[in-house]
């Protein structure tokens, strides 16, 4: 037998360009594995963070929620008109009045917040709560939407993210994952980096969306329990249907599912 160094890196040189015991492959599944691997561990972390904050702000006492919220509200009231125009009085009192019975339909809305409803300058049609309970209506939205029963609906919506502490648990489990996933990910190349954040992108989109899912099923149940059905909750995201006209495939990328998807979901649960 030879033995000879030189004939050997010859014999392993020529098995190399000649493709034996080498497979074509080995590196693509690796790298297969590995995304694998990092998306499901990054969406294990975002279900461990979002268990870990609904749990530590769900024991944390009043005052320090509320303590929370007005910090993370700082400049909320430079949004509002400085003046709401006339044409929005009535509407803005007939919100007033629904906020007081809509607070009476869950324990975690009363003695938290006044929910002072006011108008913010624009245009499109929509309406936010900010974590201390403040909820402002677009004047896009208070000038297109006059059914009262559509009011209602979204007001709760908007009421249901406070009592659900959405704010809160959203920026914990951001913070909870983002430190997690940073020790995991240190000193790691930059695609694997790039890659993490993506995934980690694409997991708050879905926690959003539930969000946005249990609040329109509160509201839901105001409306049913106030007027009797949800007509007016299902009309409202029809409308909203046809005023986005967006692309499905751009849901994806959307905090909020797609309207037909909500329409779906208040047909289903009257």
């Amino acid at each position: 037998m030879n033995n000879n160094p030189d004939d050997m890196e010859a014999r392993y040189i020529a098995m190399i360009e000649n493709n034996v015991n080498v497979s074509k492959t080995s590196d693509l599944k690796e790298f297969f594995i590995l995304v694998a691997g990092i998306i499901v561990l990054s969406i294990f972390v975002f279900m461990c963070a979002d268990f870990i904050a609904g749990v530590w702000i769900d024991n944390m006492p009043d005052k320090t929620q509320i303590k929370i919220e007005n910090i993370m509200s700082y400049g909320a009231e430079d949004f509002q008109l400085s003046a709401p125009s006339n044409q929005f009085a009535s509407q803005l009192e007939f919100l007033n009045r629904q906020k007081l019975k809509i607070i009476n339909f869950d324990k975690k809305l009363q003695g938290k917040s006044k929910f002072d409803i006011k108008v913010y300058p624009s245009k499109d049609l929509n309406a936010f709560v900010v974590p201390n309970g403040t909820i402002f209506f677009t004047a896009g939205m208070l000038g297109e939407i006059k059914d009262e029963q559509m009011l209602t609906f979204v007001l709760a919506h908007e009421m249901a993210h406070y009592a659900h502490r959405d704010h809160l648990k959203g920026s914990g489990r951001q913070i909870i994952a983002g430190v997690i996933l940073s020790l995991l990910t240190s000193g790691q190349n930059n695609s694997l980096t790039k890659l993490v954040e993506n995934v980690s992108t694409f997991n708050t989109l879905t926690y959003s969306k539930k969000q946005e899912k249990n609040a329109d099923l509160f509201a839901n149940s105001v409306i049913i329990k106030l007027y009797g059905n949800n007509n007016a909750a299902v009309k409202f995201m029809q409308l909203i249907d046809e005023k986005q006209n967006i692309p499905q495939y751009m849901h994806y990328f959307s905090t909020h599912p797609a309207p037909s998807e909500r329409i779906y979901l208040l047909k289903h649960n009257r």
